[in-house]
């Protein structure tokens, strides 16, 4: 099995696939590799990716993914209406695994500490988006992370109470920039000290909190038991603070050429290449040549 982060890894600086990297993870999956994907970000965000990919899982199965940085787990299946349709959470037939929401108490204390600090939160309920936007600059922000996910639809409330009468979010994003992307993560760590966890998003101009217990690897971990799979069967590949759990826990763990350095000392082995020039799968064809990936159909 193989498992994928999305931005800065799979996906090309411009946020989209090669067509040479559907065509080779369609390759691997008729051989009888399983293709995941694990990202930060939301299902309704990754959908596209999978539709891209279109992997003819057997009727029930659907594609594993870990989204929400291993918050939720979802089989998802095919689509009933298409891709473009907005907003895309009806057309999302997908099985519950796992989901593991930030509680209430934390997120209210999180939106009012982001607020404080002058920072526009987005926090994700559902397949649905919120936000606290009240400035030019945080519409700007929501904006710029939208461009980033291709989600455009974002529900802007101060009433975070009614918001969580839907249910509780899967994770917070909380917009902050470039510049102030240290500072942020590291007083919100402080304050959120044994509440939540706290890590730099990749891109890293968003701190993104989650529960406790919550890390793209333990997500990815129980998707392997849902599938059946070892840990040490698997390979992933990442790039970010987000993945280094994700990293350290397979079989094999890839930083990419183009990870921060704090991930590449982790990682069992750094790519030659960068996502920009297809990292992923030029590792991958190296991996099969070298008769180091197991295939089920052979």
């Amino acid at each position: 099995m193989v498992a994928l982060d999305l931005d800065g890894t799979l996906l090309g600086n411009d946020h989209q696939m090669s067509q040479a990297t559907v065509d080779y993870l369609r390759t691997l999956h008729k051989k009888g590799f399983i293709v995941s994907i694990a990202t930060g970000r939301t299902a309704s965000s990754a959908i596209e990716h999978i539709d891209r990919l279109d992997l003819p899982y057997s009727e029930g199965e659907g594609f594993p993914l870990v989204s929400a940085n291993g918050a939720l787990g979802l089989r998802v299946l095919k689509r009933s209406t298409p891709p473009c349709s907005v907003p895309p959470s009806p057309s999302m037939d997908t099985t519950e695994l796992f989901h593991e929401p930030v509680p209430q108490n934390v997120t209210i204390k999180a939106l009012n500490l982001a607020k404080k600090l002058g920072f526009v939160t987005n926090y994700y309920i559902g397949h649905d988006i919120y936000a606290n936007a009240t400035t030019p600059s945080h519409f700007t922000l929501a904006k710029k992370y939208g461009d980033l996910t291709n989600i455009h639809h974002v529900y802007c409330t101060d009433d975070y109470a009614a918001a969580m009468d839907r249910g509780l979010p899967s994770k917070l994003l909380v917009l902050c920039g470039n510049d102030h992307i240290d500072t942020t993560t590291a007083t919100l760590a402080q304050e959120l000290k044994g509440e939540a966890h706290v890590i730099r998003g990749s891109p890293p101009w968003f701190v993104e909190v989650l529960n406790i217990n919550v890390c793209k690897g333990f997500g990815f971990q129980k998707m392997c038991r849902s599938l059946g799979i070892k840990m040490e069967e698997s390979i992933t590949f990442g790039d970010g603070d987000n993945d280094i759990e994700f990293i350290q826990m397979a079989g094999k763990g890839f930083a990419m050429k183009n990870a921060r350095e704090n991930v590449k000392v982790i990682a069992d082995e750094v790519t030659e290449w960068t996502n920009e020039e297809d990292g992923v799968i030029r590792t991958l064809q190296r991996l099969e040549k070298e008769g180091l990936l197991h295939f089920s159909n052979n």
